[in-house]
């Protein structure tokens, strides 16, 4: 017994010894100072960057264990569960009314934004195809990335979604690339910006919605604010972040979060506040 204790206290301590060298640098710009913010569950801690300000999840997952996440556990319920024939036949029957995956303020944003019936879309993370399928039916020309195997087979079988596997797929260049609370997910979120910079024309722009990880919102709802970052979600984008990665790329940005204002989006100004749930990303390139 005193032995098998010994071996469990030996592993332990070794865990720990591991885990406190792991690599704490940046997911996004490799840089080395990042300061610890939260901790849960015991070892799991959220950091921020002190150089491009992006939160993140430590322990950091490598490219290979995010990929063989999503393709094997990762449930998220409506946004991950293919609903059955019969209740597919309600929800589009429905045009997704009265459901979490009701597009319409995206395609507000969209009109918002000057695009129109006609302009092409990349739908990056597409799940399995109610966002993209939505935009078709407003009359966009829409191809749909999922890195899913099932719930892209599922997206073009059941929802005739024009799926690519990879961004070289794509037939051309696109207008707009949409992504709906993807980035969170990425083990890096490069792996979008660099997709975006590859599918977009040069005068294309780059909408991406993400949980809202401004700072300030720890303040005002407190425990929620922690609840979003994790295994599900290793990356928290905070204002400052989206705007330096914009400004890194040579980009042009303004971002909103909800309740949107769509006369302000259409105008393009810069909001006055930055405290909804969710973060709005609007970048541009040449204009």
């Amino acid at each position: 017994m005193t032995t098998l204790y010994q071996s469990v206290a030996y592993l332990r301590h070794s865990a720990w010894r591991r885990l406190a060298r792991s690599d704490k640098a940046c997911p996004a710009c490799a840089a080395l100072d990042t300061r610890f913010i939260k901790r849960k569950h015991l070892v799991t801690e959220l950091r921020e960057c002190q150089s491009c300000y992006l939160r993140f999840r430590w322990p950091k997952d490598s490219a290979d264990e995010a990929h063989h996440f999503y393709q094997k556990d990762y449930s998220q319920g409506f946004t991950t569960d293919c609903p059955s024939d019969e209740r597919l036949a309600t929800l589009l029957a429905t045009d997704f009314r009265s459901t979490e995956k009701d597009y319409s303020p995206y395609l507000r944003v969209l009109e918002a934004l000057g695009l129109s019936a006609g302009s092409s879309i990349l739908d990056f993370g597409c799940s399995w195809g109610y966002g993209s399928w939505q935009l078709s039916k407003k009359g966009f020309c829409v191809y749909s990335h999922e890195i899913s195997a099932p719930r892209a087979r599922y997206a073009a079988e059941k929802l005739q979604c024009n799926m690519i596997g990879s961004i070289e797929d794509l037939p051309r260049k696109v207008d707009c690339f949409f992504s709906a609370h993807v980035i969170e997910h990425l083990p890096n979120p490069n792996l979008l910006w660099e997709a975006a910079l590859s599918a977009l024309k040069p005068d294309g722009m780059i909408v991406v919605a993400c949980p809202n990880g401004n700072p300030e919102r720890e303040n005002t709802i407190g425990f929620e604010y922690h609840r979003l970052w994790g295994k599900i979600h290793p990356l928290y984008i905070t204002p400052k972040y989206a705007l330096e990665a914009a400004r890194r790329k040579r980009l042009r940005s303004l971002l909103y979060s909800t309740p949107y204002d769509f006369s302000e989006i259409a105008a393009g100004q810069e909001t006055a506040s930055l405290a909804g749930d969710e973060l709005l990303i609007v970048a541009f390139g040449a204009r």
